[in-house]
């Protein structure tokens, strides 16, 4: 062989090399990290169809879906919860336990009503900004609806 096919050779392979390189480093970068991501979730005691719910509804850390799994969610259900602004799966299930929706219990929670307070006055056929009024006034539930159903309103007699 001459002398120059020798360099073309050697310019082929290191193009060759180079190109493979150029793939095989970030490749192998994302397969480390895949399978980090991956030996979390598997040790998370998760089944493989659990790991896959949670992930398809935008759970990306494995200690989150493993926090809203202890407070009884399904990974679409706690999606609801999360766009609705909850971070904390456990405090939504008190809201979800009072036979509140996400929606519903976050107008209630931002009217500064605990779970259990706002199922009372919303039993007793009040909206969050009226119920607010009349526990300001220093009204119960039952009093309040008793006085609205006389048309009296919060502060005020008829």
């Amino acid at each position: 062989m001459s002398l120059r096919a020798t360099a073309r050779w050697r310019a082929q392979l290191a193009i060759a090399l180079g190109m493979a390189l150029a793939f095989a480093l970030p490749y192998l970068t994302a397969q480390v990290v895949t399978n980090q991501r991956d030996r979390q979730w598997a040790e998370s005691g998760l089944s493989a169809y659990e790991i896959d719910a949670w992930r398809d509804n935008g759970f990306g850390a494995v200690a989150e879906a493993i926090g809203w799994r202890g407070a009884r969610f399904q990974a679409p259900g706690a999606r609801l919860w999360r766009e609705e602004g909850w971070t904390d799966g456990r405090a939504a299930a008190a809201w979800r336990d009072a036979n509140f929706g996400a929606r519903e219990a976050t107008r209630w929670r931002d009217a500064g009503f605990a779970a259990g307070v706002a199922r009372e006055w919303a039993t007793a056929g009040f909206l969050p900004g009226d119920a607010r009024r009349w526990r300001d006034a220093g009204v119960s539930p039952a009093d309040a609806a008793a006085r609205r159903k006389r048309g009296e309103g919060p502060g005020r007699q008829p």
